[in-house]
């Protein structure tokens, strides 16, 4: 399913913009970008704040459709190439969630239903991190450092299954790994 379509895209769009501004008797702009990204979508709710933020050099790059499956394995490419190439399946897969990691750090996700993808996150991810556990909608019940996402992950179930009355919505390094809303739309989105 690898699609590297950036400039194609590019041509796509720039050559529909040419047609329509032509046959309106006026003449485009050039575009400044060619970032399939910014093409595409301008929603900054399906991206991660500074996803690539200090990447440097060339990694690994895996993408996944939830909740099923690896859809891309990818070694020897820029975080911001896997980023670029994780929105370019995303967009030609509109009904799919996605998430996409760089050197096991989560670079782009897109949850088409509420926690499509927390079954699949913390098995494509290693190390430690910031765990924050939320009971929705009134407080954040836990706020750690220097845990797994598994672990995480288990504490946040084990405190959601303890508490049959409440929502719980939880994050590892900023990552939603799981959601259980007993009240739907109660946890953040």
């Amino acid at each position: 399913m690898k699609r590297d379509t950036t400039s194609l895209l590019h041509r796509t769009i720039w050559g529909v913009t040419l047609s329509w501004a032509l046959g309106c008797g006026g003449v485009p702009e050039t575009p400044e970008t060619s970032s399939a990204e910014e093409l595409v979508t301008s929603d900054v709710s399906e991206a991660l704040a500074d996803e690539c933020s200090g990447a440097v050099g060339t990694g690994t790059y895996k993408g996944y459709i939830c909740p099923s499956h690896n859809f891309i394995t990818t070694q020897t490419i820029s975080c911001a190439e896997a980023r670029n190439n994780c929105v370019l399946n995303a967009n030609a897969n509109p009904g799919s969630s996605v998430f996409c990691t760089w050197n096991n750090r989560v670079i782009y996700r897109r949850d088409v239903s509420a926690g499509a993808c927390n079954s699949l996150v913390c098995s494509a991810v290693t190390g430690t991190g910031q765990y924050k556990g939320y009971v929705c909608p009134s407080h954040n019940f836990i706020s750690t450092n220097a845990i797994s996402c598994q672990e995480a992950q288990s504490n946040c179930q084990l405190n959601a299954n303890s508490n049959p009355s409440s929502s719980f919505y939880c994050t590892w390094n900023g990552t939603e790994i799981f959601r259980l809303e007993r009240t739907a739309g109660i946890c953040p989105r």
